[in-house]
């Protein structure tokens, strides 16, 4: 059976049993059964080796404990960092905005030595000022439904009753989301046409680090 495996000695009982647990990956998947029985073997043959897988465990807990603490720990930091680059951009922008533009109608730029900093203008984009005032033609419904609620909707949308609706709009209304295509606003705005509730923000800026 070791010989099958191609591994020497790591799945002999008297091994260590930290051998045969730090070879689970190599385990080839037509191999696997094998390993099974070999690691039945070593698991069965001394109390310490049971000890020792569940030291490996308690290992492998602890590991992703302190995983999940450096991934909370570099996501609050990347927060904190990204908080600080937005508030001293908008400083600089404040900044800039002050000094005017030029004779071009361009934003003055600042230069350093070995840097400059400057405004560059952004894509126009929409901006919703009341979602409530869009009209339905340009709002997505997002509705979650229990998935046997969904099988109803569908038995019976051919022949729909006002029992059904009293059954079912409660749960479509506690659970509806509403969200604006700001594609298709800026679309019909671009075109000449107004869409109430929204307008189209083309004075944006975004700073620019040379």
């Amino acid at each position: 059976m070791a010989a099958a495996l191609a591994l020497p000695n790591l799945f002999d009982v008297e091994e260590s049993l930290t051998a045969l647990l730090d070879t689970v990956e190599l385990v080839a998947p037509d191999q696997e059964q094998a390993f099974l029985e070999d690691f039945a073997a070593a698991l069965t043959t001394a109390t310490d080796k049971r000890d020792r897988v569940a030291g490996k465990l308690a290992k492998l807990e602890a590991q992703q404990a302190y995983a999940a603490g450096e991934i909370k720990r570099l996501q609050e930091f990347k927060r904190s960092a990204e908080a600080q680059q937005a508030r001293l951009e908008g400083y600089v922008t404040y900044v800039i905005q002050r000094l005017g533009k030029d004779a071009k109608g361009k934003w003055r730029k600042l230069e350093g030595n070995t840097s400059t900093l400057s405004l560059r203008a952004c894509a126009a984009s929409v901006e919703v000022v009341n979602q409530s005032d869009v009209p339905n033609d340009y709002t997505r419904s997002i509705v979650t439904l229990p998935t046997a609620m969904l099988s109803d909707i569908l038995g019976v949308l051919a022949d729909c009753t006002p029992r059904f609706y009293e059954r079912v709009a409660p749960e479509v209304a506690s659970t509806l989301k509403i969200e604006v295509d700001k594609r298709a606003v800026k679309a019909t705005i671009d075109a000449g046409e107004a869409v109430a509730g929204a307008k189209l923000v083309t004075d944006k800026t975004t700073l620019v680090r040379k």
